[in-house]
């Protein structure tokens, strides 16, 4: 008999947008909110005798949904919600079976059908399909001796319970990204990464306490038009908004140099993994060649110890390079 534990998220790649696919990889999951969201509309028209609102004056109008996903960054599992999150990325094989995923903005990312199962009081598992899921927003956080946390926001097209629930394939013994595996650059000069190298230089930083990264792709979810039954078109991308923050201690007035100057910062974030692969280890990598920190001024602390929290916005740099990299170091081939 199932319990309250048997929960399931299985996630596929839509060839069509809308048109659900099964599951390819199921993830060990901290919290989910996929939700169905029907816009309902109640007549209006005054009757004899009508004291209340008439239920044959209630229509459906349009129908849509929305969710959320948080996972645990993992060494494998993750390539199918990063191109999502993303819009676009590439495999090139590195040396062996060691593989290198290179992720960056693109103009079209790709649909997912997301399927998720609930079980009941009495043991079964009832599943709900979301198709035409695209990945609104997204973050990355890195708290302070903590597991490294990815949150994804989905807009979906609709949702269905009549589909039969999918297998599931879980990712074979991936390992967790964390805080004592993490290093961090902020300043200097910084190499993009290449396609079989991840990215180098910056200025270590030893002061910097914890790391969030927030991505909104700010997408047009109201493409409601006729002859669709009340389902959406395929929502565009809009102009991205890239912000995070990160928590240092006062230890020099660097940071506050950066901001009253509003000068440009490199940030890179490594989190290097223990699991060994053909060539070095696992790897999740996140640069941002040029930031503009929004805060840096440090207020005292009653004593203790001074820390500040420098929020930051990431910029183009009036080049065409990528304002964003993301990148995995993996034993996974394929996109």
């Amino acid at each position: 008999m199932a319990t309250p534990y048997d929960c399931s998220v299985n996630v596929g790649k839509e060839s069509t947008y809308g048109t659900a696919v099964a599951g390819t990889v199921a993830y060990e999951f901290n919290s989910e909110g996929f939700d169905y969201a029907p816009n309902r509309v109640q007549g209006t028209g005054l009757r004899v005798n009508g004291r209340v609102a008439r239920s044959g004056r209630r229509v459906t109008t349009t129908t849509q949904a929305a969710g959320s996903l948080e996972i645990d960054a993992q060494t494998k599992g993750m390539v199918r919600l990063l191109e999502a999150a993303l819009g676009t990325g590439t495999a090139t094989l590195v040396s062996g079976s060691t593989y290198q995923h290179n992720y960056t903005l693109g103009d079209t990312p790709p649909a997912l059908t997301v399927q998720k199962s609930v079980p009941r009081a009495d043991g079964t598992i009832d599943p709900y399909t979301f198709a035409g899921c695209m990945v609104s927003s997204w973050e990355l956080t890195q708290g302070n001796d903590d597991i490294a946390k990815m949150s994804f926001e989905f807009d979906a097209r609709s949702m269905d319970t009549a589909r039969a629930f999918d297998a599931l394939t879980y990712p074979t013994t991936p390992s967790l990204y964390h805080f004592g595996q993490g290093a961090v650059t902020v300043g200097g000069t910084v190499t993009v990464p290449p396609t079989t190298a991840l990215a180098t230089g910056g200025t270590a930083a030893s002061d910097v306490r914890d790391f969030s990264l927030s991505v909104n792709n700010n997408l047009t979810t109201d493409r409601f038009n006729f002859g669709a039954s009340g389902l959406k078109a395929k929502p565009t991308v809009g102009l991205r908004e890239i912000t995070g923050s990160f928590t240092a201690e006062y230890s020099a007035t660097t940071y506050r140099t950066a901001f009253v100057a509003d000068s440009d910062l490199a940030i890179v974030v490594t989190l290097t993994s223990s699991e060994a692969l053909s060539t070095g280890t696992a790897t999740l990598q996140v640069v941002l060649p040029i930031c503009r920190l929004e805060s840096a001024v440090p207020v005292a602390n009653n004593g203790d110890l001074v820390t500040v929290e420098h929020s930051f916005s990431v910029l183009d740099g009036q080049v065409a390079a990528q304002p964003i990299y993301v990148v995995l170091r993996t034993s996974e081939t394929t996109i």
